[in-house]
């Protein structure tokens, strides 16, 4: 979990750098403030998330896929959610601020991902060689 939350942190802060570089760089696009929040409620949803699954008491496999799959519904609601309701508060629609958002959320996306296709991965080395592979 402590690696997880250093990765998580450290994509956030790339994010939030490279944000400010391109605001800071460009004339005619301004990204709004409501682009950095959301990009902290981002790395906070995806952290409590995870630490929901992580620190379950498991008894057996089919309720870590259970805890598994209700966070990623957890998830999608939190992020439409504030993406709703940010949209809703602004009184019209701001394509620099949703693009962006949207951005956010499919790396961090592609990041949770990435963990969980690794952590699934079976060890190739351990283990008996099976006789007819």
């Amino acid at each position: 979990m402590r690696e997880y939350s250093i990765k998580i942190l450290g994509l956030g802060t790339l994010l939030v750098l490279s944000t400010m570089l391109a605001d800071w760089m460009s004339n005619k696009v301004v990204v709004p403030v409501d682009a950095y929040i959301g990009l902290v409620y981002l790395v906070l949803i995806f952290l409590s998330l995870r630490y929901y699954v992580s620190k379950a008491s498991v008894s057996n496999p089919n309720q870590w896929v259970r805890r598994a799959m209700t966070s990623s519904m957890l998830r999608l609601l939190g992020v439409l959610t504030f993406l709703l309701i940010t949209l809703l508060n602004r009184g019209k629609a701001d394509l620099v601020f949703a693009s962006a958002y949207c951005v956010y959320f499919l790396l961090f996306l592609l990041f949770e991902m990435s963990e969980k296709r690794s952590n699934l991965r079976p060890d190739s080395n351990n283990g008996p060689q099976k006789e007819n592979a």
